[in-house]
């Protein structure tokens, strides 16, 4: 995580100069696309902020009463992106729209320049972050690869406009910039949400722990299965297991093969199980011959 920090940070830093850059190189270009890309430069560095104060957060030790720490607030930073993107996209995609047929002009020497310096920049944050698990991290590394194709896009129309003359080129490749910045919304929205309504994740769904788990000699039965992630590393699974009438030790160590099973095969952090024995679950209460012995002692 500390490491996670320091990349963030680093990433910031470059994304904040390549934001300087581009503002400059539109002043003097007026190139919408370049505005677009700056607009997704000026997201990032929103996004890279709240990621890092996020993750930052979540170094903080767990409390008696946060008893998962701050984990959960790098999912909301995620969500903010998510949002800040679509809002972002659509901008860019409005602007496009009313600059048709309005004749404006576009100096393209310091759109492609400009352009160059931020696709170096983008590059550099992407390939830092390529590589990272966390949510917050992976959002960023989203939001730097499509700033990176934003840039291509960008010298593309500048190099284009250059040789034709044609300052339509640009309200094109705006538009194309605000599909590519709609898309990486699209990508976080869906991963920050899943997380938030504690979804399953898709590696690790109810089917393929009830398959992994009646693998394990003993375990006769597994019912009340339920999955769910805190944040983007920590997936958390509960469930009830039937098994043969066995000591508590064993349990134990059944307990321990199948937390370690999960946790190889589908990345599950930690697993809380409940035995029963086989035959009397809590689905099938009635026809429990323990519960039934233990009404009838009652009576005595």
């Amino acid at each position: 995580m500390d490491d996670g920090v320091k990349e963030l940070g680093r990433a910031f830093l470059v994304t904040f100069i390549v934001l300087a850059v581009q503002l400059a190189g539109f002043y003097y270009s007026n190139s919408l696309a370049l505005l677009g890309d700056t607009g997704h430069v000026f997201s990032d560095l929103l996004a890279l902020g709240a990621s890092l104060s996020a993750m930052m957060l979540a170094l903080r030790a767990p409390s008696a009463r946060r008893t998962f720490g701050f984990h959960r607030v790098e999912v909301f930073a995620a969500l903010f992106n998510g949002i800040l993107l679509v809002a972002m996209g659509m901008f860019i995609a409005y602007e496009a729209y009313g600059r048709l047929g309005t004749g404006y002009r576009i100096n393209s020497i310091p759109m492609l320049v400009t352009s160059v310096i931020g696709l170096i920049g983008n590059l550099y944050v992407a390939y830092h972050l390529q590589h990272e698990e966390n949510l917050n991290m992976r959002s960023a590394f989203m939001h730097a690869a499509g700033d990176a194709l934003s840039s291509v896009g960008v010298i593309v129309g500048a190099v284009l406009i250059l040789v034709t003359g044609l300052p339509v080129i640009d309200i094109v490749v705006s538009g194309l910039i605000s599909i590519i910045i709609l898309f990486s919304a699209f990508t976080i929205l869906r991963g920050s949400l899943s997380i938030l309504l504690e979804s399953a994740p898709y590696e690790a769904s109810e089917d393929k722990i009830r398959k992994s788990v009646g693998s394990v000699d003993g375990v006769k039965g597994v019912h009340d299965v339920h999955v769910w992630r805190t944040c983007s590393e920590l997936t958390f699974a509960m469930m009830h297991i039937e098994t043969d009438n066995v000591e508590l030790a064993d349990t134990r160590e059944m307990a321990d093969e199948i937390g370690e099973k999960l946790k190889e095969e589908m990345g599950i952090s930690h697993t809380t199980i409940q035995f029963e024995p086989e035959g009397c679950s809590c689905e099938n209460r009635k026809m429990c011959k323990v519960m039934v012995h233990k009404r009838k002692g009652h009576k005595h």
